[in-house]
């Protein structure tokens, strides 16, 4: 059956600054034959979009629970839901089976392990980019330190900061690799914290000299007192993640937009009580996901292949070209551009699937506020509208409160803490 488009998922994507490209590849996403609990699962992201996470994250649950090639990009949006309602039991559920099937071995070449027993050996699972694995282990970090389990906190952060794929270049290289360093500065900070927590200063420093290392314009953010003095941490999804852009036959060329296309991140402010916070620098983006997304060590093999098609469809124009065109053309050259253009589509299978729902950034904002129930607003100047207001956040006497926020055009409050899920859960 024909996939109908939702239009809340059109009209959440209205105002965004995406391209035609991306904006074509979101109606060929919504295209083809589903199952109904899929086609639920995918109007899902509309509601998502538009601030209704408790509907977004009832409709993806069915989905998330069929153990098909869709089980992993399903649990990542089910994750993305219920963090963003604060049902943080079935966010650490999602994002926990996402993470054990992307790490299990061979789930798409025919070996199996425990963590895949689930899924079906003879179909593709969709395992996602490089920067989407590295935001499922960030996410599960996140709730563990909003739980104040720092220890699996340090778990996930340090899992989020695997060892990434640098490509060799060209012939029988292209699968081959070398480990290089992650940069995600994001995840070391997390790190950082975590290790602060557990009483290991020694670990702590290290992780923050290596975001200082990674991005001198984070030094104020990564200042160990300033972070173990901090009472109160917000952590702030801002924006719309990289987009899959696609050729006119079908492979996919990269991730759009670009940093440049999408402009300047915005700094936000912090409003406590009425009183706007003096940050100190403390809020600059850790990190730009549309950057990650062009860098090619974020990127997976299977993504490499596929922009290799629209390479070769390059070549085979250009052999046709020199036949058509010159007056004299070379059969060789004509021949040698055709046969390397489709030797270079011959290795290529695009995959639109895609986690949506990836923020372009994630702020940490540490604070030193006193004790107590606060009323906290976070909020972007110049751009109207884009703010989030919540009464009632509890900080404690000692120790920090952490508390999580998707900021969106569309659910900007006000909220009174704690949200109806945290309060359901407490009955429980």
């Amino acid at each position: 059956m024909t996939r109908p488009v939702s239009t809340a998922y059109l009209r959440a994507f209205a105002p965004s600054r995406f391209t035609s490209a991306a904006s074509a590849l979101l109606l060929t996403v919504l295209s083809g034959c589903v199952s109904v609990n899929q086609q639920h699962a995918d109007e899902a992201v509309g509601d998502y979009f538009l601030g209704d996470y408790a509907r977004a994250e009832q409709l993806i649950q069915p989905a998330a629970k069929e153990t098909n090639e869709n089980f992993v990009l399903n649990n990542d949006r089910l994750g993305s839901a219920a963090l963003a309602a604060y049902d943080l039991d079935t966010a650490e559920a999602a994002f926990l089976r996402s993470y054990e099937v992307i790490n299990s071995v061979g789930v798409n070449d025919g070996g199996r392990s425990l963590g895949a027993v689930l899924v079906s050996e003879n179909i593709k699972v969709w395992k996602g980019e490089p920067f989407d694995r590295a935001m499922v282990n960030f996410y599960l970090g996140l709730i563990y330190y909003i739980r104040h389990d720092y220890a699996n906190a340090r778990g996930a952060f340090e899992n989020a900061l695997f060892k990434l794929r640098d490509y060799g270049e060209g012939g029988d290289k292209a699968d081959q690799y070398r480990a290089v360093e992650s940069n995600f500065a994001l995840a070391y900070l997390m790190l950082a914290r975590s290790y602060q927590r557990l009483g290991r200063p020694d670990l702590a420093e290290k992780n923050f000299g290596r975001v200082r290392e990674l991005r001198p314009d984070l030094a104020p953010l990564a200042d160990e007192a300033l972070n173990d003095n901090s009472s109160l941490l917000l952590v702030v999804d801002y924006g719309h993640g990289p987009q899959k852009a696609t050729a006119f036959d079908g492979s996919i060329v990269g991730f759009t937009p670009s940093p440049a296309e999408a402009g300047p991140i915005p700094l936000p402010m912090v409003v406590l009580d009425g009183a706007a916070q003096e940050l100190g620098g403390v809020n600059r983006p850790p990190v730009d996901m549309l950057a990650l997304a062009q860098d090619r060590r974020w990127e997976s093999i299977d993504t490499i292949r596929t922009v290799k098609s629209a390479l070769g469809t390059g070549l085979i124009a250009a052999g046709i070209g020199d036949v058509a065109l010159r007056r004299r053309p070379d059969p060789a050259l004509s021949l040698g551009l055709i046969g390397g253009g489709l030797l270079l589509k011959a290795t290529s299978q695009a995959d639109p699937r895609q986690w949506e729902m990836l923020p372009r950034t994630t702020f940490v904002l540490p604070l030193r506020v006193p004790p107590g129930t606060h009323d906290v607003t976070v909020e972007f100047p110049g751009y109207l509208g884009l703010r989030q207001m919540w009464h009632g956040l509890f900080v404690p006497q000692t120790g920090e409160a952490t508390y999580y926020m998707r900021m969106d055009r569309y659910n900007p409050g006000p909220f009174t803490w704690p949200p109806p899920s945290m309060a359901q859960a407490s009955s429980r």
